[in-house]
């Protein structure tokens, strides 16, 4: 779209340019017949309620033109009269009217046109006076109670489409409209003008719901238009009716530029997050640079479930389906539906912000799936190509996976999500009809300068074992026998021991179900505060089974574990906390999973099976993307076809391996599980494969990385 710039009066282009030749006054029209093939006329009438302003018109010749500057741009004064103008940068009458217009007539037949009008309120001006450099200023949707106007007519209207009947410009408080004035955050500082934002109001397409445009007695559409920049931490779109708009969005100061569709009304304005993907926005595509990987601290909640495809929860529209939502099918419903069951919404739910979330860290679970397969989350991308193309956001997924499912049994793990466009997150599910369950322990933010918390930093510990049943270690409530028995609810301390200090406010535990006696659950949880509807670890008779919970510290230093449905042993592992730092060191920064260890492809190590009682050393630091100077990382870990029961391990090079494990499996499974563990050596970790009962348990190994610490 074009633009009319305060400073320079310079012009840009939009994707929907087309030549307009107008002829205009205040409530009186202008009616000049068009000359077949030779000019084009468009014939309105234009309400300028006592304004000034700047039109632009351009024009598209049998699906061809547009592009650079206007065709033709006139300026109109407060009694309706139109003038040319000195467009000429550096001259002392720049911007000064040159002579009166009587309509403006572009060269050609036209088969579509289009006209940008900017209204500027004379502000400390007489209003009267045009030889007054100020009567001339640019557009300025910052001031004023009328807002700027865009319209598009083509020939497929009709014949008479070039008479489009009066025009009158958004008024504050007529027909819906608002002043429309959001938010910026970013982790550097937003001076003035840092950040250009351009915004035209569309129509939805047929499949979509949305508010329409106001429609003039001609049926033409009169959508919202502003062009303009920021004024520290907020911008504005000037006075605006809510519906369906593209917006471009330039940061001036690291060179992203996209452009996108969102949904803008008064209650939904949104927020211009420089560090997430798409800005926040729900839907674009970079013109200039790509999303920032943004870095930040955590926020821990008491777990919350935020999708259960069983009840619609999340997800409204039953259980995932195959593939990741993109559709082959060119029918826009069919499409839309699909993406639906595949993108969550993770920001404004269960406790975590509607903005200035890099992550969120979710326990995933897949609740009896009928085939075996796996399922990968990740962030909704930015798209590559035409916005108002529904398949532009689908891409190739990474080759890592962060759930691995087996027929008929419910398997969770904990994930680290990075958030993408519209704050959402994607399920890619490569099985059939699967039922998915999340549930939120919390999230990271973009240390963002506004924010009034800047979170957590992780710090890794030792490995250590805080809670064995099997051998009574650790503190445990109305014990008798040590095995939970379904229904028990303990509590065991964890903070001022194991190295954990007094003031963490989480912990990274992995919870470990030993010789469970049938199928049930287990909830880790911060003592002192209501048990919630949502699990760590789904257990099956007989089967040794861990998973990760990042779990909230209870305000007496102590969680709680509840045991539901059967009876188990339970072992727990300490492997790092969060803590508040106002150090800005610790914090997390989430990337798209990449693999750094595959024993089946030699990726990282040797192309060999891990032996019995093997152990190797992993890169973790300085190698695929992952920075020199990172202190901890978060790692999928996954045994793939062990010969037999067994498990695996994951320590900081330079210490000794620890009394933990971080995967148990049993022979011919694949079976995933998340670790946080902090660096050692030169930035490596140690992977051992334990010998299991047989003494020769051989395993293939992956390892991906989801995130690090700095």
């Amino acid at each position: 779209m074009r633009l009319i710039r305060a400073d320079d009066m310079s012009v840009m282009k939009s994707r929907v340019i087309v030549v307009l030749s107008l002829l205009l006054s205040s409530l009186i029209a202008f009616h000049q017949p068009a000359l077949a093939f030779a000019n084009t006329t468009i014939n309105f009438t234009l309400n300028t309620s006592g304004t000034i302003g700047s039109i632009g018109v351009d024009a598209i010749y049998n699906g061809s033109g547009g592009g650079g500057d206007y065709d033709k741009m006139v300026r109109w004064s407060a009694d309706g009269r139109l003038w040319n103008f000195d467009r000429t940068l550096g001259s002392p009458t720049f911007g000064w009217r040159t002579s009166q217009s009587n309509g403006i007539t572009v060269s050609g037949s036209a088969s579509m046109m289009r006209l940008e009008i900017y209204p500027h309120p004379p502000t400390n001006c007489s209003g009267v006076n045009e030889n007054d450099p100020c009567y001339w200023q640019t557009y300025d949707p910052w001031q004023g109670n009328y807002g700027g106007v865009q319209i598009q007519v083509d020939s497929t209207m009709g014949s008479n489409w070039l008479d489009v009947g009066q025009i009158d410009l958004p008024q504050l408080g007529v027909n819906g409209a608002f002043r429309l004035q959001g938010n910026i955050l970013s982790h550097d500082a937003v001076p003035d003008n840092r950040v250009e934002v351009d915004i035209f109001q569309i129509d939805c397409n047929w499949h979509e719901t949305c508010d329409h445009p106001p429609t003039n007695n001609r049926g033409v559409s009169i959508g919202a238009f502003a062009s303009t920049k920021n004024k520290g931490n907020a911008w504005t779109g000037g006075i605006a009716y809510a519906g369906h708009y593209v917006i471009y969005i330039r940061d001036m100061l690291t060179g992203r530029h996209l452009h996108g569709i969102v949904d803008i009304s008064p209650t939904n304005i949104p927020t211009i997050d420089l560090d997430a993907v798409c800005f926040g926005i729900p839907i674009c595509t970079f013109d200039e640079g790509s999303s920032a990987t943004a870095t930040g601290g955590f926020h821990s909640l008491n777990p919350t479930r935020i999708l259960d495809t069983r009840n619609g929860t999340g997800i409204t529209n039953g259980p995932i389906r195959y593939g990741d939502g993109s559709q082959a099918s060119t029918n826009p419903q069919f499409r839309a539906d699909d993406a639906a069951n595949h993108d969550l919404q993770v920001t404004g739910v269960g406790g975590i912000p509607t903005s200035g979330v890099s992550a969120v860290l979710l326990n995933v679970t897949a609740v009896a799936p009928a085939t075996e397969g796996f399922i990968t989350v990740g962030p909704r991308p930015a798209g590559v190509g035409d916005v108002f193309n529904d398949q532009f956001t689908y891409g190739e997924w990474p080759s890592a996976s962060n759930l691995n499912t087996k027929i008929g049994t419910t398997v969770p793990n904990l994930v680290l999500a990075r958030v993408g466009a519209g704050g959402k997150i994607r399920l890619y599910n490569f099985n059939g009809l699967t039922n998915v369950v999340a549930d939120v322990a919390g999230w990271f933010d973009t240390n963002a300068l506004t924010s009034t918390s800047q979170g957590s930093a992780f710090t890794g510990v030792t490995p250590q074992r805080l809670l064995d049943t099997r051998t009574g270690l650790g503190e445990q409530s109305a014990v008798q026998d040590g095995k939970f028995k379904p229904l028990d609810d303990r509590t065991f301390t964890v903070a001022g021991i194991a190295g954990i200090p007094s003031n963490a406010d989480s912990v990274v535990l992995n919870i470990t179900a030993v010789s469970p006696t049938g199928t049930g659950w287990v909830s880790a949880y911060p003592d002192n505060s209501t048990r919630p509807n949502a699990s760590n670890l789904n257990v099956l008779a007989g089967n040794d089974r861990s998973n990760l919970a990042v779990v909230k510290v209870g305000s007496n230093g102590k969680v709680r574990l509840f045991v539901a449905e059967a009876g188990t042993h339970l072992i727990v592992d300490v492997f790092g906390y969060f803590k508040p730092s106002t150090s800005g060191e610790g914090k997390t920064t989430t990337v798209n999973p990449v693999r750094i260890f595959d024993t089946r492809t030699g990726v990282g190590t040797t192309e060999t099976r891990m032996n019995a009682a093997e152990k190797r050393t992993v890169q973790v630091a300085g190698a695929f993307g992952i920075p020199s100077n990172a202190t901890a990382v978060y790692l999928n870990v996954t045994s793939v076809n062990a010969s037999a029961w067994g498990w695996l391990a994951v320590w900081p090079t330079g210490l000794p391996m620890p009394n933990s494990s971080n995967v148990n499996f049993a022979g011919g499974s694949i079976v995933p599980n998340m670790a946080i563990v902090k660096l050692g050596t030169g930035g490596t970790l140690q992977v051992y494969n334990d010998a299991g009962v047989s003494g020769t348990t051989t395993s293939d190994v992956l390892i991906d990385v989801l995130g690090y610490v700095t």
